[in-house]
């Protein structure tokens, strides 16, 4: 009987063969499949490595202990990391409870600067130690820092950030102490990239002067401390947000909300086309300063998210009704969150709306995902 003649596939083969994997399977099974791949042979190694540690899934305490054992050895072991650190390109710790010390996470982050894009911290296991690591990350595209749970100085923050130039998304954490008081100028520069910010925590400083990224598009205010309606009112006054800005969120997890700082926002963001905002805060009175206002919005997408303290909404359908055609001439899709139902009648009316403009609906880039009608989010 003859023998097996062995056949050679060649690397770029197998590369193919590992990427359409990679994008297709997900979590747990992705990387046991991968690992499994990699004891193959060398050949196999060489052309799966690299895949399995780009995102490694570290969602329990062993997991991460074999991780971080093969990314930081301890002195004197005789396991040494082999570069593998610069295969890391998203690391997402936000799974972990206690797995990690302030120190482990800071080597860690140390070991996988090199071409880090993507970074989700802990809330346990990271502090202030941990942001000069994070410095040196320069490649980091979206940064989340919002489960952290140590307080940190907005300073030290901007500081973090300096040398980001290619950060798109950064996410504060949720008790970030902010304040300008003995701050330089030129420390108060956020990357020149930046488009999407989560801001959250302690706002000690007047937000009239805050520095605002300055290509800034999407906001998102979550778990801040003191959004009072002097709060808001500098928020929203800030000319560099009422040119720029076209996304804004207002989660219901905010102290000190009131309906008084959801009425300004038309008054001073004219160009915003997406707004998600509490909807035990909107009031019909919301909807008639937009019909009296001189200008019309470019709104084309509201949400109105779900809340803590009722399960019906404080306005009247009609009230969005009689806006679209003074006031909100652009809008062509309403969100409700399942709490509060269905509601027939506004679908119909959007619809309509929306066919009546013909083709003058226009689809932005920032609302694409959206069609003219009602839709429910949990």
């Amino acid at each position: 009987m003859p023998s097996a003649v062995e056949i050679f596939v060649p690397t770029e083969i197998l590369l193919q063969v590992v990427a359409v994997l990679d994008r297709s399977l997900k979590g747990k099974k992705r990387q046991d499949t991968l690992y499994n791949l990699c004891l193959v042979s060398h050949q196999w190694y060489s052309a799966a490595l690299s895949f399995l540690y780009a995102r490694p899934k570290l969602d329990a305490g062993n997991t991460y202990q074999r991780f971080t054992a093969s990314m930081c050895p301890p002195a004197g072991s005789s396991k040494k990391s082999k570069g593998l650190g610069g295969l890391v390109r998203r690391l997402d710790l936000s799974r972990l409870v206690h797995h990690s010390s302030n120190s482990m996470t800071a080597r860690l982050i140390g070991r996988v600067k090199e071409n880090l894009e993507v970074f989700i911290a802990p809330a346990a296991g990271f502090s202030v130690n941990c942001l000069s690591p994070l410095s040196k990350c320069t490649k980091l595209r979206y940064l989340d820092l919002s489960l952290v749970n140590e307080p940190i100085a907005f300073e030290s923050i901007l500081k973090t950030l300096r040398f980001m130039e290619q950060l798109l998304n950064f996410r504060t954490p949720r008790f970030m102490r902010i304040s300008r008081k003995g701050m330089k100028e030129e420390d108060r520069k956020w990357p020149s990239n930046l488009r999407t910010l989560q801001l959250g925590g302690s706002m000690d400083a007047k937000m009239h002067t805050f520095p605002w990224p300055e290509n800034i598009s999407s906001l998102c205010l979550k778990h801040c401390m003191n959004l009072s309606l002097n709060t808001m009112t500098g928020i929203l006054s800030n000319r560099l947000l009422g040119q720029n800005l076209k996304r804004l969120t207002i989660s219901t997890y905010n102290r000190g909300l009131q309906p008084e700082c959801i009425h300004l926002i038309p008054a001073y963001l004219t160009n915003l086309l997406f707004l998600s905002i509490p909807g035990d805060l909107v009031q019909d009175i919301f909807f008639t300063l937009i019909q009296v206002q001189k200008c019309e919005l470019a709104l084309e997408v509201v949400e109105f998210g779900h809340t803590h303290t009722s399960e019906k909404l404080d306005f009247s359908i009609q009230s969005i009704i009689d806006t679209l055609d003074s006031g909100l001439p652009n809008l062509r899709a309403v969100g409700f969150h399942t709490m509060y139902g269905e509601y027939i009648d506004l679908d119909d009316a959007l619809l309509e709306h929306a066919e009546d403009r013909g083709e003058d609906l226009q689809i932005s880039d920032e609302t694409v995902e959206f069609d003219a009608g009602t839709y429910y989010f949990d």
